[in-house]
């Protein structure tokens, strides 16, 4: 649970209740890191290791969405826990004749060579170093990861993650390479702001609610090489003060492409065209229309620091807050 806890959003007593309940199970030991947490900016990183009692404020509102997703991930594991469902929907789905084969958390002496192995929410602690890395996947059916995602539309319409599943699919199978086989996972994406409407209009919008999708996962022996890189840097700036520490990239930053926008009356409200990450062509438009009017550069907008612990701390934030690439929540 976050350590400084607001309600400046007057959020009920039953809800708060329900908010307020954390279920993870959270490890002391500091040579324990998480999967996800190796996955983050070193600077945000480091800047937490060294702050832990100087963390912004979090007011009871803005833990709704991980709330939600917890909820739902606690729904699916219910779901995948019931061995009545699981083959109730096999044979839903015409796969009852592999009913037999099914084996949910199996131990290692009852899997046979057709056994169809189902695991379930099993955390995995891996010495490397010094470090232990930890991670717990969702599931793992038949040796293909799968992990659920409660999220916008556009986080599969852009792929704006897709890098970071490899990631952290690879690092699952490097934890776990006994029961990950598969070159490949699977995203099982929920989307949480799903139009129907939208679905018909737009060809590359989601056809439905739900939808799977297919990531690559490296290798282990390049996943270990990645994992010791990380540790390697964080080891290197763990005690470095602020000033030294890497910036987090635009990338990480989840910044928006910088958008030049042509008007070819100046001063209109309304833009007549907009170029994102592309001077030449907003000025190219501009020569088109007889070299009327004006070219605007809107520097791209910041997102991920809202949602870093660290921001009110960080100097990196601050700068970005003056240069107004970063609108704080």
């Amino acid at each position: 649970m976050p350590r400084k806890l607001t309600n400046n959003s007057n959020i009920s007593l039953p809800m708060s209740v329900w908010l307020l309940k954390d279920d993870y199970d959270y490890n002391d030991d500091p040579t324990v890191i998480s999967a996800t947490t190796l996955l983050q900016p070193m600077r945000a990183l480091v800047l937490k290791m060294q702050n832990k009692e100087a963390l912004k404020e979090v007011d009871i509102k803005d833990l709704v969405a991980s709330k939600l997703g917890t909820a739902i991930h606690d729904s699916l594991e219910a779901a995948w826990s019931d061995e009545e469902n699981v083959f109730d929907a096999f044979d839903t789905l015409g796969m009852g004749s592999l009913k037999p084969r099914l084996l949910i958390n199996p131990k290692d002496e009852d899997l046979k060579p057709d056994t169809i192995a189902i695991y379930m929410e099993n955390r995995v602690v891996k010495q490397i170093g010094k470090w232990k890395v930890s991670g717990k996947y969702d599931l793992i059916l038949d040796g293909t990861l799968h992990d659920y995602k409660s999220t916008s539309v556009y986080a599969i319409i852009f792929n704006s993650n897709g890098a970071q599943y490899t990631k952290q699919g690879s690092i699952y199978k490097w934890l776990n390479p006994d029961k990950i086989t598969d070159s490949n996972m699977k995203i099982e994406y929920l989307f949480t702001d799903w139009s129907s409407q939208k679905a018909k209009q737009d060809a590359n919008y989601p056809d439905q609610r739900v939808e799977s999708k297919r990531y690559p996962l490296m290798s282990i022996e390049a996943t270990e090489a990645m994992i010791t890189q990380i540790l390697a840097d964080l080891d290197l700036y763990k005690d470095m003060e602020q000033v030294h520490l890497p910036e987090c990239t635009p990338e990480e930053l989840w910044q928006k492409p910088t958008t030049w926008k042509y008007y070819k009356k100046p001063g209109a409200k309304r833009s007549t065209a907009n170029f994102p990450d592309d001077m030449a062509g907003a000025y190219a438009r501009k020569d088109a229309d007889g070299n009327t009017g004006e070219v605007i550069e809107f520097p791209g907008e910041v997102k991920r620091c809202n949602y870093c612990p660290c921001i009110d701390i960080c100097t990196q934030a601050q700068l970005l807050i003056g240069a107004g690439l970063l609108k704080s929540l």
